[in-house]
């Protein structure tokens, strides 16, 4: 068990974050160990054609068989928004004595073969082949666990939200509990460090850093996990334009990159007006959103349309 120890003024420095890289590297317990994650076995099913060609002569030292990962692989985040490039970037920079320390404490030895270089190479291959099909799924997820938290700390306070994070987590008195996370118990003080709160698919109960006295940080299971690969496959076009008509699933197929009003209207041969209309009710149903540029205003796909037709949001 982790303990937390939060003042008042821990309690009002909460924060959460997605990063893109902690799921990549947290994924590897659900390939290692299908069984424990019943709830992501629709990804696991999905990915297994991919997964004989990647590194593991790299991959296998990121994982141990209790599931323990190197810190410098999850570099604590900072914000919802976190890119997978920044954080790759931040993996690339580690310093070789921590790298190694890291890799011992998780193994128990260090292979002369292995430099960081060559685990960014393996995550980045890792990264494109079975998690960018499917980021947008889990990131709109993810997304929509944070500002669920975010309603119930406004509505009821930061307690009754960290109650609800998980069955493995309890808060009172201020003290947060984290149980079945770790096989000796130790009490850390967030002491002013922030805590910093991160919904993952692959807890399954919960994530904490792997060496004590690291930068306070909490994964937790977020809700609608039971449902998040009920839909194998995105809909097809025809599906698509059966749900939200044929025009606007046109204007969501041309949405590969934000465009202006004007510009849909040439490519659809139509009136600027008509496609303005369309792309109002697109986003009164949160399908895309607008982003001024000088004195333009450019429209881009948000992530539940990203969700929808299984293409990437930016």
């Amino acid at each position: 068990m982790l303990t937390y120890r939060l003042s008042s003024r821990d309690l009002a420095d909460v924060r959460f974050v997605v990063s893109p890289v902690a799921e990549m590297v947290l994924s590897l317990r659900a390939l290692r160990d299908p069984g424990r994650f019943p709830l992501q076995l629709g990804w696991v099913r999905a990915v297994q054609p991919r997964v004989a060609e990647l590194n593991w002569d790299v991959l296998r030292w990121l994982i141990n068989d209790t599931m323990g990962s190197p810190d410098f692989l999850t570099p604590r985040p900072t914000s919802p928004l976190t890119q997978l490039a920044d954080e790759l970037d931040v993996i690339a920079g580690v310093d070789r004595q921590t790298f190694e320390r890291q890799v011992v404490a998780v193994n128990g030895q260090f292979p002369d073969e292995l430099t960081v270089e060559k685990v960014v190479d393996a995550l980045t291959e890792y990264w494109q082949a079975v998690m960018a099909p499917y980021w947008s799924r889990m990131r709109t997820l993810l997304s929509a666990d944070i500002s669920y938290r975010g309603h119930v700390l406004t509505q009821q306070g930061t307690g009754a939200m960290l109650n609800g994070l998980g069955p493995a987590i309890t808060y009172a008195d201020g003290l947060l509990k984290v149980d079945r996370v770790a096989e000796q118990s130790r009490i850390e003080s967030v002491d002013g460090r922030g805590l910093v709160l991160q919904p993952t698919l692959f807890g399954p109960h919960a994530v904490i850093p792997f060496d004590p006295g690291a930068e306070p940080l909490l994964g937790y299971p977020p809700r609608g996990q039971a449902h998040l690969w009920s839909v194998a496959e995105p809909p097809s076009q025809q599906d698509l334009a059966q749900l939200i008509g044929t025009p606007r699933a046109h204007i969501l197929g041309l949405l590969t990159h934000p465009r202006t009003t004007t510009d849909l209207a040439v490519e659809l041969k139509v009136t600027p007006s008509a496609v303005s209309q369309h792309l109002q009710l697109l986003r009164r149903t949160g399908l895309v959103e607008p982003q001024r540029t000088g004195k333009q205003v450019l429209y881009r796909p948000t992530e539940l349309a990203a969700l929808l037709t299984g293409a990437e949001a930016d």
